[in-house]
């Protein structure tokens, strides 16, 4: 979401610096207005107008959408008009967390998302921030309000929505789109980790990942890179760890590079048994257990108000070292990833749920916790 944060930033400063708009693309769309709806709340009208964009660009490589701004398609040229009283009116009572519970609703997983107001003199936008999903998104319910359809997959491609599985050559083109960014990823892990393997073969190469119980592995079949589950020892004695230990007393120097023998890379170290739980779980448990509604970012207020870190704007992957704060590693803890990469993660255990809904539940800590009472949910 930073990323796009930051190009959305420089494409606002372009439009007031020097009225630089960019075309639309795969990434960009821009929208003049939006269909209003007295008999709907706002958060429904905001779906009824951006569901579909929202999930083509998450099924692609994540967008954004600029919301007042207006295209003139015979000449090729956009004009920073600005949005009705009216539409500004229904976008200042969007809440996201309504938003992403309606819409998890009709594809049964979660698109991160961002809505910002800006100005450019004195005429009011909006825009939207859709991340892209690792996983494609497919609906399983219809939300004909949303033109939305069960089992159709919507996808951005030429600058606009279309939908993947109408034909068969449509089909058949998003599909490839997948396989050449899956075998993009493979290759940029290759490099990342084991940079020397190309002087061999990386297809020929597994990646054992114990933290994880992964193994990965190229598929041929596919042309993709692959994984599945293992059952790993955790035990400092298991097999995993003494061979990690062997590779770090130098015991273990060289790949094999035998012809028809695959070649191993293990990446990742068990350091602890305890019950690992990730930020988007702990979210989950604590939404069965509260009675209020929250975002992701005011769950993170939650846990800087409980001194666990000391920025309530905290990455999970890679942090900033200094930003766990002593004496809560019962609650929450720095883990090694990925020991090649060293790639870092804040990780949870199941007994920070209890002190955050504790927080979430008193309504008298929430206007020095958020600035502002949650609201109830109904």
């Amino acid at each position: 979401m930073n990323l796009l944060k930051s190009k959305v930033e420089r494409i606002i400063k372009n439009i007031k610096d020097n009225g630089d708009f960019p075309n639309e693309n795969n990434h960009l769309d821009y929208k003049v207005t939006m269909n209003l709806s007295d008999s709907k709340k706002p958060h429904e009208v905001f779906l009824m107008n951006f569901a579909k964009d929202i999930i083509s660009f998450a099924n692609s490589d994540g967008g954004i959408v600029l919301l007042g701004i207006k295209e003139n398609k015979s000449l090729g040229i956009y004009e920073d008009s600005g949005l009705y009283p009216s539409v500004i009116e229904t976008l200042d009572k969007i809440d996201l967390n309504d938003v992403s519970q309606a819409i998890e609703k009709i594809i049964k997983t979660t698109i991160m998302l961002d809505l910002q107001k800006f100005k450019i003199s004195t005429r009011t936008f909006y825009y939207i921030l859709i991340e892209k999903s690792n996983q494609v998104i497919i609906p399983i319910l219809d939300a004909k309000d949303c033109k939305i359809y069960k089992g159709n997959i919507y996808y951005r491609m030429s600058g606009k929505n279309e939908q993947a599985n109408k034909s068969t050559t449509d089909f058949n083109r998003f599909l490839q789109l997948k396989a050449n960014e899956k075998s993009k990823e493979f290759m940029e892990i290759w490099s990342k980790l084991m940079p020397e393997l190309f002087e061999i073969n990386p297809r020929e190469v597994l990646i054992l990942n114990p933290l994880q119980n992964k193994v990965y592995g190229f598929n041929g079949k596919d042309n993709i890179l692959s994984k599945t589950d293992v059952e790993i020892d955790k035990n400092d004695d298991g097999v995993f760890n003494i061979i990690l230990n062997a590779i770090s007393a130098g015991e273990i120097g060289k790949i094999t590079t035998n012809e028809g023998k695959p070649l191993y890379k293990i990446v990742g170290e068990i350091v602890n048994d305890k019950d690992r739980v990730s930020l988007s779980n702990i979210e989950k448990a604590v939404k069965k257990e509260t009675h209020y509604k929250f975002s992701n970012a005011q769950l993170k207020e939650v846990i800087a108000y409980l001194g666990w870190v000391n920025n309530a704007s905290f990455k999970i992957n890679d942090p900033e070292p200094s930003v766990l704060c002593e004496g809560f590693s019962e609650y929450i803890w720095l883990e090694t990833v990925d020991s090649i990469k060293e790639s870092k993660k804040i990780t949870f255990s199941k007994e920070a749920v209890k002190p955050i809904v504790e927080v979430i539940n008193n309504s008298k800590l929430h206007k020095d916790v958020f600035k502002k009472d949650l609201a109830l949910q109904q």
